[in-house]
């Protein structure tokens, strides 16, 4: 199947844990990647406000199979992504750069809120090339969120705002 730009782009959505082996697999529950137009990956990661910030690579383990507890699960896929999403209450509305990408802030309720919402899509947009487009989404507050918070911000990388149908 061939990738092309598009407005109304296929979202799938990954439990993260389900994309790890091993004895690591548990610590990456709660995560959910969210892939847009097949490219663009945003990460949601539950509270990380403990280790972070400061988003400092040196924090993060060598390798994913030293991952011993679940904040470093979430540090590691925070600072690994172009684009995450957290909950942070002080912090809730900003967006901040770090070496790699960007991270959204939101509240803890909100986070719960789409947290609940990407559990369920998961079950239904698992498939490799999901056929559910954005504009069949958007009664789903999490699905509201990427449209204006990520895919609207000015942080968008140009190559992805190509692939997501953005001049």
């Amino acid at each position: 199947m061939k990738i092309s730009p598009k407005a109304d782009y296929p979202i799938r959505v990954v439990p993260e844990a389900d994309e790890r082996e091993g004895p690591a697999e548990r610590y990456f529950q709660g995560i959910y990647r969210v892939v847009l137009n097949q490219m663009v990956d945003v990460v949601f990661v539950p509270d990380v406000s403990a280790v972070a910030p400061p988003w400092d690579r040196r924090t993060m383990p060598a390798s994913l199979d030293e991952v011993t507890a679940p904040e470093q699960a979430r540090l590691v896929t925070a600072l690994l992504a172009a684009y995450a999403v957290t909950p942070n209450d002080a912090r809730a509305g900003a967006e901040e750069r770090h070496e790699a990408g960007v991270v959204f802030y939101v509240t803890a309720a909100e986070f719960g809120r789409y947290a609940a919402e990407l559990a369920e899509l998961s079950e239904i947009l698992f498939s490799r090339w999901p056929k559910e487009t954005v504009s069949d989404l958007r009664g789903y507050e999490v699905v509201t969120f990427l449209e204006h918070r990520v895919v609207g911000s000015a942080w968008l990388r140009p190559q992805d705002a190509a692939m997501l149908g953005r001049p």
